[in-house]
């Protein structure tokens, strides 16, 4: 395995859910945040509305951030967007999010399999197919999603993220990876997990030979950051970008 190249600069800081331990998380005021920290990129959720509306939000249901029993899906947009998403203002649909930032970029988790379809055509309304990174826990998700639109820019979901686990731990004969229709160019993961270390030195270097980036999430130590950094991470995913930045800069 080649070493990794030096670092010429700190991880991208990616602000999750737009920051959510400063603001409240997939609202307007997390966008208008990330956008105020000068932040590239902002990791959001996404899911549909009864009629079809993509919108940003993470839970399955309303309960958590409007107090509501319902599910996303049960609500039309209008009623929706009365609703206080957290911030005291209705919640946020994705094309309005990439009309009003027009330079932002956004990392979009895909929820659940119906809101595929409909968020790649309000992306590709946006003309936004440059400045939006489709993500899922679900590799069959993004191959769906590749397959109707080979310019989409996508991760990797977990399947395959096991697969570049163990090419990285052993050596395997070169064959051609998985992921090989679309545009796929990141790796996404937490730093460990149930105690088995997913991010490794081996293993960021295993992704950048495969031309992938290295993105660990949900970090919020300070500490954590600065000894991601040196295992050469190419973005650093939390829930406190104000803070990442001051331990980062």
């Amino acid at each position: 395995m080649p070493p990794a190249a030096s670092r010429t600069r700190r991880p991208a800081v990616i602000a999750h859910r737009g920051g959510g331990r400063e603001v409240p998380e997939n609202t307007w005021s997390a966008v208008e945040h990330v956008a105020v920290l000068g932040l590239e990129w902002m990791e959001t959720d996404l899911r549909l509305t009864a009629d079809g509306v993509v919108v940003l939000s993470h839970d399955e249901d309303l309960r958590r951030t409007a107090n509501d029993p319902r599910t996303v899906g049960e609500v039309m947009w209008a009623e929706l967007a009365d609703l206080d998403s957290g911030d005291g203002r209705g919640f946020v649909r994705l094309d309005d999010a990439l009309y009003a930032h027009p330079t932002m970029r956004f990392n979009v988790d895909l929820k659940d399999s119906n809101v595929v379809q409909a968020a790649l055509q309000t992306v590709r309304d946006a003309e936004a197919l440059e400045r939006v990174r489709f993500a899922s826990f679900s590799a069959r998700r993004l191959a769906m999603l590749r397959r109707q639109e080979p310019r989409a820019m996508t991760s990797l979901g977990v399947s395959d993220v096991l697969g570049l686990m163990l090419r990285s731990a052993v050596p395997l004969p070169q064959t051609r990876w998985g992921w090989t229709r679309g545009r796929v160019d990141a790796v996404q993961v937490p730093e460990s997990y149930h105690n088995v270390p997913v991010v490794t030195r081996r293993f960021v270097a295993s992704a950048h030979t495969a031309g992938l980036e290295v993105h660990v999430w949900t970090v919020d130590d300070p500490v954590q950051m600065r000894q991601l950094a040196e295992l050469n991470v190419d973005a650093i995913m939390t829930d406190v970008p104000t803070l990442a930045l001051q331990a980062l800069g």
